[in-house]
């Protein structure tokens, strides 16, 4: 639930990222600002790949579990 709720934030971030450069590009004189929000959308993609990372990780520990285990019930039945 807590990945969940932070790639929730991370994309929200990100489209006001978007947001921000499109304002920046036409409203502001300075490439500063334009920057700033090209960044927070950088961070905010680079922090959605590793929750993406994370979660494909736990999934196959979590599959190499069940696969270990299905194993080991094998096993003990066919010594029976």
């Amino acid at each position: 639930m807590k990945t969940n709720l932070m790639q929730l934030l991370r994309l929200v971030l990100m489209v006001l990222a978007i947001a921000g450069i499109i304002y920046a590009i036409e409203f502001m004189e300075r490439g500063i600002a334009v920057w700033f929000w090209v960044a927070l959308l950088g961070i905010g993609f680079v922090g959605l790949l590793y929750t993406f990372r994370l979660t494909q990780r736990r999934m196959a520990r979590e599959r190499q579990e069940q696969q270990r285990l299905e194993k080991k019930k094998r096993s003990r039945r066919s010594k029976r």
